[in-house]
């Protein structure tokens, strides 16, 4: 069976600008930078199960589905807070299920978009309903507790789930082998510091331009004083 062609942005180091004004600069930036902020994982096709596409912008499935989910869920308790208080024991069901569907998802590691939008999405509503449970905790040292537990929870959650976690395809990926090899991080760099060359340039340029109009103004002052002294 054919292998699929591996389509990546990270081999070229070029960079392309057909004007370098501040707004462009700033935009081929926001560009180049924003799989690192948005999108978590490169945005070449070895990674298409990991981002969503929102025309131009690439959003990191698994942050895009925790945080909709989560923010879903706490809009739906602040608004019917009320019921939540009377029928108490949905929170922790649902914290529990927000639990299992985690544990879920780092045991079978799907690799479906869609599989990962749904673990991802019940860990929001986990998340969502242990917030719930600290706005209703019945004293201030119990949401205190809650409240203290949610740092290690984040910590065990990274340490499962590694440092490389976001770039771990690419250590199998025959690109990787390539030459030049295809390396995200370095190439985001390398490129990301040739516009930091372009902008240092247009400064000094501007500085330049600045200082030889001054020098030109004072060369007419000059003039005007000589010619005003002759007379």
């Amino acid at each position: 069976m054919e292998e699929e062609e591996i389509i990546t942005p990270y081999l070229s180091e070029e960079i392309h600008l057909s004007k370098v004004t501040p707004l462009r600069v700033i935009w081929e930036m926001f560009k180049l930078t924003s799989w690192q902020n948005f999108a978590h994982h490169p945005t070449c096709s070895v990674y298409k199960n990991h981002y969503l596409s929102i025309g131009r912008i690439k959003l990191c499935v698994g942050c895009t589905s925790l945080y909709s989910m989560l923010g879903l869920f706490l809009v739906i308790f602040f608004s019917a807070n009320n019921f939540f208080r009377a029928n108490v024991i949905i929170l922790p069901i649902v914290y529990v299920y927000g639990i299992i569907s985690l544990c879920l998802h780092l045991l079978i590691r799907p690799e479906n978009k869609w599989f990962k939008v749904f673990f991802r999405g019940s860990l929001g509503l986990g998340i969502g309903a242990y917030i719930s449970i600290i706005v209703l905790g019945p004293t201030w040292w119990v949401r205190l507790i809650l409240a203290g537990l949610i740092p290690i929870e984040i910590a065990l959650f990274f340490i499962v789930r590694g440092k490389r976690a976001n770039l771990e395809l690419c250590d199998d990926c025959a690109l990787h082998f390539a030459d030049p090899p295809c390396d995200p991080m370095k190439n985001t760099e390398i490129r990301a510091a040739k516009i930091n060359q372009l902008i240092d340039s247009q400064i000094e340029g501007l500085k330049k331009r600045s200082i030889d109009t001054k020098e030109d103004v004072l060369k007419v002052k000059e003039d005007s004083i000589e010619e005003q002294s002759s007379e």
